[in-house]
């Protein structure tokens, strides 16, 4: 009997033990998943570090490349035209033959001026014959006063019919030699307005003559960015040669808007134009302009607008608390956003995911290198 109690002390014992162990591990187990679901509340964000720059505010607009000066060549007399001799496309010279007119009109004119003159200048002959000798008659007592005035206003009719004459032919000659249309300027032809066998007014433009010099970019600028312009620094870019930028300087800019788009036309010169720089040519025109303050270049998904604005969340690496701190957004670009605000070089901001996070969530950081995405 004594043997069976000590039996049963020592299964109690054990029992005992093994029961202590159990409990131990579980205490273990529980305190592992605590620490576990602890670390699940606090979630991984994707940050990135602020590298604040000088603050400048940049924008762009499309526009062609013209000459800044284009005249529109035309004749000073209307007719038929009777031939065309450039293309667009050809070089011309000043005085260069451009087109001529049918001169059979204008030669018949010239004709009958000259027909004219010779009619005026017979009756002159004639007229102040006529004076002379009624000044003779008159010394001699044998016409009257009168008389010989009449000759004398003849003989002055005469002559201003004359010289009335004498410029109505001149003038049909000139008007002969326009017939012939001629390039006032060295330069390109751009445009060809009329073709051999049309009939043109006086005025009518024919062809249009780019000179050569001074290449200017051609731009519309909308409403909003007018103010200002002329303070803003300018460069151009080519879409065939995008690499290289060429200073531009503001020639001119409209006055009044236009009525179907509501914007500004505007010249910039390009002085420094090199062989590379074809009319016609697309171009960019770069603006750009110095601002008080300096920004920085985030990503459009850090912004969260919570209906005062908009602003980032920012991160304390050492705890990860968020805080929020409304921003300005001076610009949009195709996935990123230049803002300004109470924001200092090295601060860590959230970029993805924004809108889920409030200030009661702290979150973790990966472990990238500083400076960069996290």
């Amino acid at each position: 009997m004594h043997i069976y109690t000590q039996r049963f002390h020592m299964t109690i014992k054990r029992l005992c033990h093994a029961l202590t162990y159990i409990i131990i591990l579980c205490v273990l187990l529980s305190g592992c998943q605590e620490t576990h679901s602890h670390v699940q509340k606090r979630p991984v964000v994707r940050t990135m570090q602020i590298i604040l720059d000088k603050g400048s505010e940049n924008s762009s607009y499309p526009g062609i490349i013209v000459a800044r000066h284009e005249i529109q060549e035309s004749f000073r007399v209307g007719g038929r035209i009777e031939k065309r001799l450039v293309d667009v496309g050809d070089l011309v010279q000043a005085g260069q033959v451009l087109a001529t007119l049918d001169e059979k009109d204008l030669r018949l004119s010239m004709e009958s001026a000259e027909a004219e003159r010779s009619a005026a200048v017979s009756n002159k002959k004639q007229a102040t014959a006529e004076e002379r000798r009624y000044a003779i008659l008159l010394s001699k007592n044998t016409v009257s006063r009168s008389e010989y005035d009449l000759k004398h206003l003849s003989a002055e009719e005469a002559r201003a019919r004359l010289e009335k004459a004498d410029r109505a032919f001149k003038l049909a000659t000139s008007q002969r030699g326009y017939a012939q249309l001629v390039s006032s300027n060295d330069g390109v032809i751009t445009k060809v307005s009329a073709e051999a066998g049309q009939v043109v007014a006086q005025g009518q433009s024919v062809v249009t003559v780019a000179r050569k010099g001074v290449r200017e970019v051609l731009v519309n600028i909308p409403e909003r960015s007018i103010q200002g312009i002329r303070e803003k620094t300018a460069e151009v870019s080519l879409w065939s040669k995008q690499d290289a930028r060429f200073q531009a300087i503001l020639r001119e800019i409209s006055p009044s808007a236009d009525s179907a788009t509501r914007t500004y036309a505007a010249r910039y010169s390009i002085p420094d134009v090199d062989s590379s720089v074809l009319l016609g040519m697309t171009a960019t025109l770069h603006l750009s302009e110095r601002l008080p303050f300096q920004t920085a270049r985030i990503p459009a998904s850090a912004l969260l607008n919570q209906g005062k604005g908009p602003g980032i969340w920012i991160v304390e690496p050492q705890t990860g608390q968020l805080t929020f701190r409304p921003i300005t957004v001076d610009q949009y670009t195709e996935r990123d956003a230049i803002v300004h605000g109470q924001l200092s070089n090295g601060d860590i901001i959230v970029t993805s995911g924004v809108q889920k996070l409030d200030e009661t969530v702290f979150v973790r950081l990966t472990d990238a290198t500083q400076g960069g995405v996290r």
